[in-house]
């Protein structure tokens, strides 16, 4: 028999396998749920809905394992749901997953479960951990290593992810198998606390939004030509090339946002690419790396990883520079270097030169 084990769970299939590998491994398997948003009826992926929960529970029934939720909703709004918030409204693209894998899974969770006298915390992330070292799961096409590159090598050495070698139809095989209320259970595609994927309308029920928010301003091209009007900053994103009401049959997407000048910057195709940028709060998977150092860099969840060199900067920055240019680099999103299947580390892109 290993020892105590800690599984967060979802409600969803993956996290319900990953416990039951757990404890077909021998470990001291006890599962928790987290409540992340208060007074929600259902679930739009991970928030700890009622649904979510019960779910969760019937599975450690089936597995004979105890069961616990735990209310982190204030943690939550605290740590994800306000700089998520705070992101937009400043003109940023904020990626809410990595900061909640970075605080509360691995960060308040991993901390009690250590308390707890637990041994090792196992999620439903498709994702590997070999030797205390980070990598990509299995199957490519539903790998979540870029959302974990902030975790450090302690953590790792106490992290488990037991679906990370088997693909979405093998877990669900399994979970069937098994006879897991959860085998079939639909997956979501959305960030949890934002329902039906409107984060405009999300925005806009805050407190922190106001009028200001949401004020018309100026679109202007490149050469600071003005062509049209916006409706609010917070509404558009890099790349993004429907919605702007824009006159003309040539396609034009947004290539920055100038919050001081409340000015939406758009431009031809070509004009989305971009070689060379800075990443801050920069955090590596096993200790800072050599000087020099050559890696992929995958700068959103669904980008090919592309060869770049890294150039280390004062504080916790690197400067990446791509061998090829890359479309539609994004202030506020992460950015992960990638040695072949193994994950570095990774950072948040800064604005660069006033212009997202």
């Amino acid at each position: 028999m290993k020892g105590k084990a800690v599984v967060a769970m979802s409600g969803g299939v993956d996290s319900s396998l990953a416990a039951a590998l757990m404890a077909r491994e021998g470990w001291q398997v006890s599962g928790v749920t987290l409540k992340l948003l208060p007074g929600v009826s259902t679930g739009f992926g991970c928030c700890g809905s009622p649904s979510d929960i019960d779910d969760a529970k019937r599975v450690c029934e089936t597995l004979a394992i105890p069961h616990y939720t735990l209310n982190m909703s204030e943690l939550f709004e605290d740590k994800v749901v306000k700089p998520f918030v705070e992101a937009y409204l400043g003109s940023l693209t904020p990626n809410p997953c990595v900061e909640c894998n970075r605080s509360l899974k691995f960060g308040h969770l991993l901390a009690l479960a250590k308390a707890w006298g637990a041994e090792a915390l196992a999620t439903g992330h498709y994702a590997r951990v070999k030797d205390g070292r980070l990598y990509k799961a299995k199957n490519e096409d539903k790998d979540q290593s870029y959302f974990l590159y902030s975790l450090s090598r302690s953590e790792l050495s106490l992290a488990r992810f037991p679906v990370g070698e088997l693909s979405k139809s093998e877990v669900r095989a399994q979970a069937r198998a098994l006879g897991l209320k959860t085998a079939d259970k639909p997956e979501s595609q959305e960030i949890c606390f934002v329902p039906r994927r409107d984060y405009r309308g999300f925005l806009k029920a805050r407190p922190e939004f106001s009028r200001e928010d949401s004020a018309p301003g100026p679109i202007v091209d490149t050469s600071g030509r003005l062509v049209g009007r916006h409706q609010g900053l917070s509404s558009y994103t890099v790349g993004q090339r429907k919605g702007l009401g824009l006159p003309g049959s040539r396609p034009r997407y947004v290539v920055g946002l100038k919050a001081r000048e409340n000015a939406l910057v758009v431009g031809e195709a070509e004009e989305t690419f971009c070689s060379e940028f800075t990443a801050g709060e920069v955090s590596w998977t096993q200790g800072r790396p050599p000087e020099g150092l050559r890696a992929r860099a995958r700068i959103r969840h669904r980008h090919p990883p592309a060869w770049a060199s890294l150039a280390p900067r004062p504080g916790r920055e690197v400067s990446v520079r791509f061998d090829e240019p890359q479309r539609a680099v994004t202030a506020g999103q992460a950015v992960v270097f990638y040695d072949g299947e193994e994950v570095l580390g990774g950072g948040t892109i800064s604005p660069q030169g006033g212009i997202q």
